[in-house]
């Protein structure tokens, strides 16, 4: 078996078709170690959701535990920025299992990303700060996101969805205005939603099994199945931002990881976003041979060799390569601006 089908078989139980047999018949033609290669990538608790076996249990009972630890915060956290009127978001994995899982405790989420203007990027973290959390700031990432510690529940606080000059303009207020009210937290709307969870895996995991996990191949199939959106909006919004391609990808890497259980709107979104031929055939070659993974160690190589065909155009590439040196050059005045704050 090659490593896409040990992914695809890891994935049989997010399809409602396939029965315990094919589950049972996958386990055992994983040999010993697939159980292990199901958990690590996220989906243990959604095996025991299908087949409640042993060897799953523990990570169920972790996921639900931690769930409902981090339930807990989400309600301190929603009341004290609403009271400090400070507008923010609950985005990706934290989000996405509230809207797409019957039992959103199966949906393994290891920390809650937040989501605030850049402007209450400060404030936020102090009104964290003093609600319990502990800062952890670390120079390569403070330019847009902070984490904080309480207990078992990490926040990851986000000013900027990505690194600086992925995209063609920071959209985070944009989107925190069109934001809504679900399960009494806010959240993005559909279209901001889907956006993200097309474009942020591209490249902040570069589509990498271990780096993005099977979690979010679930999401995707399950916001595609269930969820409805304006799909002329996503276009528009990936074509501005200058990643259509990216999202494509994500896209090309579900089709790839799912077949042969394919998605009539999966393929829709794949035909309208597809990048040229010579590209396509270069990201197909990455991603049909698990490319991302296997440079996983090799960082530079993955940043060149892929992620940056990610970009719709060369300037977009150039653009991002320009953000990035400027974010380092920053990253100690960004870590200044939280000086008091963390002492």
């Amino acid at each position: 078996m090659t490593r896409l089908d040990d992914y695809r078989s890891a994935l049989l139980a997010a399809f409602p078709e396939c029965g315990d047999a094919e589950l049972a018949a996958a386990l055992e033609k994983g040999g010993p170690n697939f159980v292990s290669f199901i958990i690590d990538h996220g989906l243990g608790p959604l095996w025991h959701e299908r087949m409640p076996r042993d060897e799953f249990r523990e990570s169920r009972l972790s996921a639900e535990a931690l769930y409902l630890a981090q339930e807990h915060a989400l309600k301190e956290i929603d009341a004290v920025f609403q009271k400090e009127g400070i507008e923010y978001a609950l985005i990706k994995g934290g989000a996405s299992r509230l809207l797409l899982y019957e039992n959103p405790a199966i949906r393994a989420c290891f920390d809650l990303d937040v989501l605030v203007c850049p402007a209450d990027r400060v404030r936020a973290a102090s009104v964290l700060v003093a609600a319990g959390f502990s800062a952890s700031p670390t120079a390569k990432s403070i330019s847009r996101e902070l984490v904080l510690s309480r207990g078992a529940v990490d926040v990851d606080l986000h000013w900027g969805l990505l690194r600086e000059g992925r995209l063609r303009h920071d959209p985070t207020d944009e989107m925190l205005g069109r934001r809504r009210r679900e399960h009494n937290i806010w959240i993005l709307n559909p279209e901001d939603s889907l956006l993200v969870l097309l474009v942020h895996p591209a490249f902040a995991k570069h589509l990498s099994g271990w780096g993005m996990g099977l979690h979010r191949v679930v999401d995707i199939l399950e916001w595609l199945r269930t969820q409805s959106f304006d799909l002329e909006t996503v276009r528009a919004e990936l074509r501005q931002n200058g990643v259509c391609t990216a999202a494509w990808a994500t896209l090309r890497w579900v089709e790839l990881l799912t077949h042969p259980h394919a998605l009539p709107e999966l393929q829709q979104l794949l035909g309208d976003l597809g990048p040229g031929r010579l590209r396509r055939a270069w990201l197909e070659h990455w991603l049909c041979n698990d490319l991302p993974e296997r440079t996983s160690d090799t960082r530079w190589v993955r940043l060149l060799g892929f992620t940056s065909f990610l970009h719709d155009t060369p300037s977009d590439a150039l653009r991002a390569l320009a953000g990035r040196l400027r974010a380092h050059r920053r990253s100690s005045a960004d870590l200044e601006a939280f000086r008091e704050l963390l002492g």
